[in-house]
């Protein structure tokens, strides 16, 4: 498998300094192989934003506290970030933007979903109104794990972060 910026051995590396023991520096490896020249910064994002959020839900859902979790996984189609669900690329669908809002075609593309919009700014107005996302993004428990997914069709799964909990939390 290529290793970016300093082959194999430097990315082991950097994993390892990150917390990961050979076991699971693997099973990172094996999870992302379709994406090798992104892998550093996907330990970041895993490392900086996903442990530590799986973490948070996965207490409070051992105290049976109304937790919900989502993972966005729409691509901007924008030259500059094409293919990519970068981080806050979620903002412009959450706050009900419009497509021709100041700097949404830059960085979403032409034409994002409008459903989308539509049903995420939906789910987050609901939350902020009555603490509750709606009927639509199911509480996550420790039993099920309901996940949100945000892509151009929202739909719920579950565990879908399971195998990066394993890695990250162990």
């Amino acid at each position: 498998m290529p290793a970016p910026d300093g082959g194999e051995e430097t990315l082991r590396a950097a994993l390892a300094a990150m917390g990961l023991d050979p076991d699971r520096t693997q099973r990172f490896l094996d999870l992302n192989k379709d994406t090798p020249g992104t892998l550093l910064g996907q330990a970041a994002t895993d490392t900086t934003f996903r442990a530590p959020s799986l973490a948070i839900t996965e207490a409070r859902a051992a105290r049976q506290l109304p937790t919900w979790l989502y993972q966005f996984e729409y691509t901007s189609t924008a030259a500059a970030y094409a293919g990519l669900a970068s981080h806050c690329l979620d903002l412009p669908f959450a706050f009900g933007l419009p497509a021709d809002a100041e700097g949404v075609t830059a960085a979403l593309g032409e034409n994002p979903p409008q459903r989308l919009t539509d049903v995420m700014h939906s789910a987050w107005v609901a939350f902020v109104t009555d603490l509750d996302p709606g009927a639509g993004w199911p509480r996550y428990t420790t039993s099920q794990r309901s996940t949100m997914i945000w892509d151009a069709e929202p739909h719920t799964e579950s565990d879908p972060l399971g195998p990066v909990r394993e890695i990250w939390l162990g």
